[in-house]
Parts: C-alpha cells; sequence; structure tokens
C-alpha cells in the first residue's frame, strides 16, 4: 500500500528522492506500523519532530501500536519556535 507523508520546515530535507516539495508516498506492506514508516523516511535519531496522523499527535511511544492504513495522512513537524 502507499501512504502520503508530507514534511515540514528543514525536515523536507529527509524526503526520498523524487519527492514532490514536502510530500511523498512511502510503500508499507499491508497491517505495517507508524514505526516502520518512519525508519523508511530515515530521520537521524537526534533531530526531533512531531508526528500527527490524521489530524492526530502521536506520542513517541506510541508510534509501534498504530496500525497504518493507505487513506491515512501523515505530518511530520519540527520544533516550532515563536516569541
Amino acid at each position: 500500500m502507499e501512504v502520503s507523508v508530507t514534511l515540514f520546515g528543514g525536515l523536507r530535507h529527509y524526503l526520498p528522492a523524487g519527492s514532490s516539495f514536502n510530500r511523498c508516498s512511502i510503500e508499507l506492506d499491508d497491517g505495517s506500523s507508524l514505526e516502520s514508516l518512519l525508519q523508511k523516511i530515515q530521520l537521524p535519531a537526534d533531530k526531533p519532530y512531531m508526528v500527527i496522523v490524521n489530524d492526530t499527535k502521536v506520542a513517541g511511544d506510541q508510534f509501534g501500536e498504530i496500525t497504518i492504513r493507505s487513506d491515512d495522512q501523515v505530518v511530520l513537524l519540527p520544533p516550532i519556535k515563536g516569541g
């Protein structure tokens, strides 16, 4: 199955080759976890980010428990700074 993933800010630099601007499609086996999807993107372990699946923030300790479906929208956001 293919899953749509959007990366914002500096995270865009980790998109696979051939991706458009900040979005890509990742091929996964049916029943794959969010953790499996994130491993395919290959973000550095020390890079902080937040994951949102279908408009719901997912805590890091739940990545292995969330099963991804083909119609899911996955968004990765870097920490937001402001003032």
